[in-house]
């Protein structure tokens, strides 16, 4: 009885989220229509093939095509930040921002520096500091049985995600350009100068975060995430698993920073890769053990050991954005349709 009271706990914590939340996705009624600026997932890992490499991606737009444009906003910064310090304020800030439609023009450039790289999305543009940047269309690389989570945790191992798309930035660059080996990493999103999102660690928002707090969370600046959210992260975590569980997870939870050491390949908690299963540890953490799994282990379409490491996306769909009313699993199932059909 312990277990079942504590998984329906979880389920009616975690599925008051956002009709279609998961990892990052449109985490906050604010985001709701607005997918250019909605941060979805952020990686960060040392290059499979070249270990003096680091890689970082974000995406946006979620189901691109369907429910978000294939485009990046003209009017959105797009920022990896990085924290070499510790303290979680950014000491490197690398941006992306993008121009016209389709082809987009693409400019890329340290934030009080020089400019690295300009062209446009959809090729590999070599940068001034020796990496390389791409922006794009791709498949989306999370996966989870979203599905089986909101019908109660009868997972069964079908990936929501396959099928899906989403626009993506992804960066490599020499990891001595970074400032130290242990570093602290999370993207953001900005309109005229205005922080619209961010997100480091996956699902922190969407899982333990209030709905009428998480826009406030995505306004907000990590360095003030423990005395701002602690309390409320602390009594989440206790709510799915313990006291003891909360306040053992609480301090490395908060703030919402993806640490890294660059000098390691070791995935999640330590950045995260594109082939971790980021949702399978994070509710095995949360729950203390009582969740180990949805039975989705990995992505539907495989990723690369080259850059730009994810998978090719199908022929997107005309861009346009869906009215925000229509229901995600209709949305999902088409989605799921069209990608069996091909």
């Amino acid at each position: 009885m312990k277990s079942i009271s504590l998984l329906a706990a979880i389920s009616m914590l975690m599925t008051a989220a956002s009709f279609v939340t998961a990892s990052d996705h449109l985490d906050a009624p604010n985001l709701s229509g607005d997918g250019q600026a909605d941060v979805n997932d952020l990686y960060a890992f040392q290059a499979p093939e070249n270990s003096g490499n680091s890689v970082f991606i974000m995406t946006v737009n979620p189901f691109a095509g369907s429910m978000s444009p294939t485009d990046f906003g003209t009017d959105v910064s797009y920022q990896f930040q990085i924290d070499n310090t510790g303290d979680a304020i950014a000491d490197l800030t690398y941006e992306a921002t993008f121009s016209g439609s389709g082809n987009q023009g693409f400019t890329f450039r340290e934030v009080g520096g020089s400019t690295l790289a300009t062209g446009n999305t959809g090729a590999n543009l070599s940068t001034s500091n020796g990496g390389t940047v791409h922006a794009g269309v791709f498949d989306d690389p999370f996966f989870f049985d979203l599905v089986g989570f909101q019908n109660g945790f009868n997972f069964t191992g079908e990936d929501t995600f396959a099928g899906a798309e989403v626009s993506a930035i992804i960066f490599e660059l020499p990891s001595l350009e970074l400032g130290g080996p242990n570093i602290g990493v999370w993207a953001r999103t900005l309109r005229d100068g205005v922080q619209i999102d961010r997100a480091g660690r996956p699902a922190i928002n969407t899982a333990l975060i209030a709905d009428d707090r998480k826009q406030d969370f995505n306004e907000g600046s990590p360095n003030t995430d423990f005395d701002t959210f602690g309390a409320e992260v602390n009594a989440a975590i206790a709510g799915l698993s313990n006291q003891e569980n909360a306040d053992a997870l609480t301090p490395i939870l908060l703030p919402d920073v993806l640490t890294f050491d660059t000098s390691s390949s070791a995935g999640f908690l330590n950045g995260r890769g594109l082939a971790d299963d980021v949702m399978d540890a994070e509710l095995n953490l949360l729950s203390a053990g009582a969740v180990t799994g949805d039975g989705v282990d990995g992505n539907d379409v495989p990723f690369s050991s080259v850059f730009p490491y994810l998978g090719v996306a199908a022929v997107p769909e005309p861009t346009g954005l869906v009215p925000v009313c229509l229901l995600a699993f209709g949305v999902i199932t088409r989605r799921r349709r069209d990608a069996k059909a091909c």
